[in-house]
């Protein structure tokens, strides 16, 4: 992996290259947001994100695992992508000790409607039981049968309210949070001004189609300033690394 900005140009630990200080903001934890994107935006072939990666897509990836304490999805993107439990190999929990993370990282679903099916890789791990998001107004009895498999966080009243979630995952001890999307998850958290990262990987391959962004939603007439921290680049992918800007914050 090789460091184009900041200067100077130089080969680069994947570890040191996205160890930083990441600290709670207004009483909130830190949020991370990974996405990979085609050069002309779109972010999935066929429903998935995996065909625009390639090997070092999959490092950066796996290393960023290693930092959050929560995983945030979209119940869309879990069913597409078939979620499974994190990572919780020696090394993995050896990591994300070093990083200040939780041994292991809990996945969080996110579902107004709780109409994912519960027969997903991720519900089936018992030691690591991952969370689901809803709003107040959730189904009483499919509240009760998610509640058999998953955690549950209720923030919101019909749809999910972001500020209210975040605030509870902080009360279970989380420090730092990863959106891996999707778009309208992305789309959500950005509108509610709670992204402090984003970490974006340019795959060098144009697919054209009516893929979606990396974030989608209500159009926003203040939009968050990024400052550009970090370029990676590995064969002809890009990895870009942005702070929010403290004029942001």
């Amino acid at each position: 992996m090789h460091r184009i900005f900041p200067p100077p140009l130089t080969d680069l630990d994947l570890d040191l290259a996205y160890t930083a200080p990441r600290n709670s903001v207004a009483g909130r934890p830190w949020l991370m947001l990974n996405m990979i994107a085609s050069l002309d935006g779109g972010t999935s072939i066929d429903g998935v994100s995996g065909p625009l990666g390639g090997p070092s897509d999959k490092d950066v990836f796996g290393c960023i695992r290693t930092f959050p304490d929560i995983i945030l999805v979209g119940s869309s993107t879990a069913v597409a992508e078939s979620y499974n439990s994190p990572s919780a190999s020696v090394s993995s929990r050896a990591s994300r000790l070093t990083n200040g993370a939780w041994p292991t990282a809990r996945i969080a679903l996110v579902s107004a409607s709780l109409s994912f099916p519960l027969d997903l890789p991720m519900f089936m791990r018992p030691d690591q039981r991952p969370l689901v998001i809803t709003s107040n107004s959730a189904d009483p009895d499919r509240l009760a049968k998610v509640g058999e498999k998953a955690d549950i966080i209720q923030a919101g009243t019909d749809l999910v309210d972001f500020v209210q979630a975040l605030e509870k995952l902080s009360e279970l001890g989380a420090r730092v949070i990863l959106s891996e999307g999707g778009s309208s998850i992305n789309g959500q958290l950005i509108e509610a001004n709670l992204v402090n990262e984003i970490l974006l990987t340019v795959a060098p391959i144009a697919i054209a189609g009516n893929s979606q962004r990396i974030a989608t939603g209500i159009a926003n007439t203040d939009p968050t300033d990024f400052d550009l921290e970090q370029v990676l680049t590995d064969g002809h992918y890009l990895f870009l690394r942005y702070l929010r800007s403290a004029s942001a914050a």
